[in-house]
């Protein structure tokens, strides 16, 4: 009758010394290899299967505490676990395990996965991203059909509650707003409660400062967005800097935000805007 494994290691420790040399290091080197494997299925299992809904920090942290390694698998596609939890859940109905970045990100942080500078895989560059994008800027911002079907604004809502607690750990910092544009970022309807986390932490992103990044009222215009950017940017200005018309007469190359919108949306639906 076989043993389980809990008595077999038990045995094990036991009788060690006991046992010949030449069997105690085939033993090792089974083991070594075992622990790999299961490491490289606690990595898949971070990748793969977690889940929100499902699962618990605390069985995430066992994980982690028991296979470190897990949390620098990367996949096929070379994503990091952080960066898949980041990316998941973007369709409605599809699994999503973001609650678990900010874990992820603290314990990253400790065995210093991505590097020195991470900050446990924030960072670190998104290996198909063309335009070198991170977990952060994913976080931020609407990059997937999906957030715009029915769950949008769960979506949404989840992914500031990361943000409120990365920020908590400061593996968030306000001047990431400014390196990684992340009011412009987030400036869409799909992205509303993210826009106003981010606009309240940083007002000043809304054009008050001298920015490496276009004025966001003036951005709304620069990929043809619609009324409901102009709207956000707009009302967020207002909200803040009403003295400045919430820059609505500030000018880029000489036309304001105020004839931009006149041109893109029409005279009409900029005054109905204007006038709310």
């Amino acid at each position: 009758m076989s043993q389980s494994v809990d008595d077999f290691f038990t045995q094990l420790q036991q009788n060690r010394e006991k046992v010949p040399k030449k069997v105690t290091s085939k033993i090792n080197e089974i083991a070594r290899k075992a622990i790999e494997e299961m490491s490289k299925a606690a990595g898949n299992f971070l990748h793969e299967e977690l889940d929100d809904d499902k699962h618990t920090e605390e069985q995430v942290k066992a994980i982690i505490e028991l296979f470190p390694e897990s949390l620098s698998q990367r996949k096929k596609n070379n994503f990091l676990p952080i960066q898949s939890a980041t990316m998941s859940g973007c369709r409605s109905g599809a699994r999503s395990s973001v609650s678990f970045v900010p874990l992820m990100a603290r314990e990253g942080y400790r065995l210093g996965v991505g590097g020195e500078g991470n900050r446990g895989g924030l960072l670190s560059v998104v290996t198909n991203s063309a335009d070198g994008h991170n977990a952060i800027l994913y976080l931020a911002g609407s990059f997937f059909d999906g957030e715009k079907g029915p769950a949008s604004e769960e979506f949404d809502r989840k992914r500031v509650q990361v943000l409120e607690k990365l920020r908590g750990m400061n593996l968030l910092k306000k001047v990431d707003i400014e390196e990684y544009a992340l009011v412009n970022i987030s400036l869409g309807p799909e992205c509303q409660h993210r826009f106003e986390f981010f606009t309240s932490w940083d007002p000043d992103a809304l054009g008050a400062r001298d920015s490496q990044w276009g004025v966001p009222i003036h951005d709304v215009f620069k990929y043809n967005s619609g009324k409901e950017n102009f709207e956000m940017a707009l009302q967020a200005g207002m909200a803040y800097f009403p003295e400045r018309f919430g820059f609505l007469f500030h000018k880029v190359g000489g036309t304001t935000a105020c004839k931009k919108a006149f041109d893109k949306i029409g005279v009409d639906t900029a005054m109905n805007i204007i006038r709310r």
